[in-house]
Formats: C-alpha cells, sequence, structure tokens
C-alpha cells in the first residue's frame, strides 16, 4: 500500500487539526468568560470574548459537517492488522462520538443564545459570526414565551457544559491510545493523521500534499493570532471611537435658517460593560426660525432618524435599532421640540426643549444659543435615563451592563437663508 493510501488525505488532516484547535480554545475561553463576564475589570473583553465563542463554534458546527461528509464520501486508511477486535470497536465509536460532540456542542450552544435568557433575566445580545453578519436565532425561539425561554436555556446550557467536559475525556482517552499505538505498538496509526510525519516530498502527490499542509497550518495559527488580537487588545479605544458623518443625511427645512452640515453634529454617549462608548446620528432635520424680532416666538425643533444611530461597535449598532432600544419599525424618529427661550444678551439665549423617544416626553437643560450677525451656533451637552424614554429596560433596567445615563451632545451651526429679491 502507498505511503498516501495509509494516510488520510490533505483536507481531511487540516479539518482534524483545526477543529481540535478550535475546540480545545473554545473550551478555555467559555471557562474564561464564564468568570470575566461578573468582574468589572473585564467585563468589557468578556463581551468580546462571548462574541467570539459563539462564531468559533458556529465555525466548528460548519466544520464538522464537512469533516462528516467528506468522511462518508472519501476511503479512510486501514486500521493496523494487528488490532484486537475490541479495540477496533473501541477505535470506530471513539471516532463517532467525536462527530456526535462537535456537531450537538455547538447546536446546544446555539439553542442557549436562541433562548435570549441569561440568570433568571431576558437578554437582548445578537450573534455575530466574526462581526461579519449576524445569525439568526433558531426557531424563532427569542420570541416564545418567558418561561419556555428560561426552561430552555436551563436545559441548552447544562447540555453543553456536560457535552464539552464529556468531549475533553473523550479527547484524552484518544490521545493516550494514539501514543500507545506510536510508542509501544509502533503500527503508525499516530502518522496517519500528524501533518509533517511520514511525509516524503520525494513526488509530485506528496510535495503538493506538504504544501497543502504548510499553507493550512499557517492559515489556522493566523486565525488563532487574529483571534488573541481581538480578545486582548483594547476595547475601550474601540468603544470610544463613533462613526463618521454623513454630511448628506444632515438638512433643513424650508425657510428656516440653515445647518451647515460639515459643522454640525448630534451625539449620544454612555458606557457598556465598563467600557465607554460614544456615537452619533448621521441623518438629522433641523427647522431653526429665528427671524421674529420677538424672541419669545423664535423655534428651534429637529427630527432624528433613529436608524442612523451608530457608535462603530458592531454589536451595539445591530442591537440599537432593535424593539427594547430604539425600536426603529414603531418608532423611526426621535423629536426635539422648543417650549421656551430665555434671553441671556444681545447674542446669547436659553432654549429649553423636551425630546420625544418612542412616544416618551422628557425636558432637558436648555442649550445655549449664540447668534452672531447671520450665523447661529446652538450647543449643548444634555443627559437622559435610559428609564424615562424605556430603552433597554427589559434586559437591563438595573444598568448593571449599560449605563443608566445616556448623554447627548449637539452642535449645531446654522446660518440665516437669504431671502429672494424681486426683479
Amino acid at each position: 500500500m502507498s505511503e498516501q493510501a495509509k494516510r488520510y488525505s490533505a483536507v481531511a488532516i487540516l479539518l482534524h487539526w483545526a477543529i481540535a484547535a478550535a475546540i480545545l480554545g473554545n473550551f478555555w475561553l467559555g471557562l474564561w468568560m464564564h468568570h470575566a463576564i461578573d468582574e468589572p475589570s473585564s467585563q468589557a473583553q468578556a463581551v468580546v470574548g462571548y462574541q467570539l465563542h459563539k462564531s468559533i463554534g458556529l465555525t466548528v458546527l460548519a466544520l464538522s459537517l464537512f469533516r462528516l461528509l467528506w468522511r462518508l464520501l472519501h476511503i479512510q486508511p486501514p486500521l493496523p492488522a494487528g488490532m484486537k477486535p475490541w479495540e477496533r470497536f473501541a477505535a470506530i465509536a471513539t471516532h463517532w462520538l467525536f462527530y456526535f460532540f462537535m456537531i450537538a456542542i455547538p447546536l446546544s450552544g446555539w439553542l442557549y443564545v436562541s433562548s435570549q435568557w441569561r440568570h433568571g433575566a431576558p437578554l437582548n445580545v445578537p450573534t455575530l459570526w466574526f462581526g461579519l453578519f449576524e445569525v439568526p436565532h433558531l426557531f424563532g425561539l427569542n420570541h416564545a414565551a418567558e418561561a419556555s425561554r428560561e426552561k430552555l436555556a436551563d436545559i441548552s446550557m447544562e447540555v453543553h457544559e456536560l457535552l464539552s467536559f464529556a468531549t475533553l475525556g473523550l479527547l484524552a482517552l484518544h490521545v493516550a491510545a494514539a501514543l500507545k499505538h506510536q510508542l509501544i505498538n509502533k503500527d503508525g496509526v499516530l502518522a496517519r493523521m500528524l501533518p509533517f510525519l511520514g511525509d516524503k516530498a520525494n513526488n509530485n502527490t506528496e510535495l503538493s500534499r506538504t504544501r497543502a499542509l504548510q499553507i493550512g497550518s499557517a492559515a489556522i495559527l493566523a486565525a488563532v493570532a487574529a483571534i488573541l488580537f481581538a480578545l486582548f487588545s483594547p476595547t475601550s479605544d474601540k468603544a470610544q471611537q463613533s462613526t463618521s458623518a454623513d454630511s448628506a443625511g444632515i438638512t433643513s427645512t424650508a425657510g428656516s435658517w440653515q445647518v451647515v452640515p460639515a459643522d454640525s453634529k448630534v451625539t449620544f454617549s454612555g458606557s457598556h460593560a465598563g467600557a465607554a462608548f460614544k456615537g452619533r446620528f448621521s441623518r438629522w432635520q433641523a427647522d431653526i426660525r429665528l427671524n421674529n424680532a420677538d424672541y419669545s416666538l423664535w423655534q428651534v425643533n429637529a427630527e432624528i432618524e433613529t436608524a442612523s444611530a451608530s457608535d462603530g461597535v458592531k454589536l451595539h449598532d445591530s442591537t440599537l435599532p432593535e424593539r427594547e432600544w430604539f425600536d426603529v419599525a414603531n418608532h423611526p424618529k426621535a423629536f426635539f421640540n422648543s417650549i421656551n427661550i430665555e434671553k441671556v444678551d444681545d447674542s446669547n439665549y436659553l432654549v429649553f426643549g423636551e425630546l420625544n423617544i418612542k412616544g416618551n416626553i422628557v425636558q432637558l437643560k436648555p442649550l445655549q444659543l449664540s447668534i452672531d450677525g447671520d450665523t447661529a451656533l446652538l450647543k449643548g451637552e444634555v443627559s437622559v435615563l435610559r428609564e424615562d424614554v424605556d430603552m433597554g429596560m427589559e434586559s437591563d433596567p438595573s444598568a448593571d451592563w449599560v449605563s443608566a445615563e445616556i448623554g447627548i451632545g449637539v452642535s449645531v451651526k446654522a446660518t440665516k437663508p437669504q431671502t429672494a429679491h424681486a426683479h
């Protein structure tokens, strides 16, 4: 029998080690984040860790299904002729148990996160596959009755943990058996799956196989490095990065003072899992009317598209439009309306107003309005309590994760509209 026929294919070998590395790494990550999520100093990293854990788990599921299909479609190297019947049975049973665990563990985890329930309370956290796209919840379980979600969460998490530890035990037996065959029996069983041992690149087939294994191994190492960097790189810096404004989304109503988009912004800020965030609304329209000689008749109003809220953190941006937060589907806009304007001196005024979010109206501290000829500057830093505008109160009423107070920053530059002259 040829050397190639005695060994697994390069695809099988790469899948074997990639899945093994992912499972072991994810097991360690799961243990770490389970404790880190309850420590204020590591909560922000743990949030990143949970998304990585879910992404790796789903990747293991996909690779395992592909590995199973590959196995069913390709002839496997035969077991050594000298193996006893019970050893053959144990070897075959172990391999099929691994396939069961490799598929059942991520599926149980997927069921758990689909229930959107944690520690006796609802959860509102999407699954983002390495930040590239959102993975749907299975069977719409996140919309099931709370009692069903809680029960499913408890059962699926218990199964997830039990299967994970069972896999470690099976892995220990698997490694022990492989070493026995390699060191005591010396029948070459281990060499069949090692990336390079036994390869002799003395023909084109073996040379291609070696290069494929080298490239695949490098890819696995690069993926591990990327995951470690994402987990342990500073999260505070990333969370505080706000997205760039799209000036095309900032407009003014006809006849009002015209906003200068490049010099205007409406921002929001707070903290999540101990890490600060700052974002902005990229689409809003202002209606600023300051032409009347009686300043008590002036008006400063705005309509803000809630779907344009973004702080550059994909987890936040994916969650903000949902029902518990801005509920964009039912409340596509938030509104600011001035209710009183007080004069400070000939150039400066205080604008008292109210903010309407999801039908909840709150009065804000006054904004400062300064007028210099044909230019007006509206500035201010105000804040609202999430409780007052019904945001995040289902899954985080005690502000254990997201700060109870959300800051709102306003900086608007506007110019007096040009009066048309008749000819």
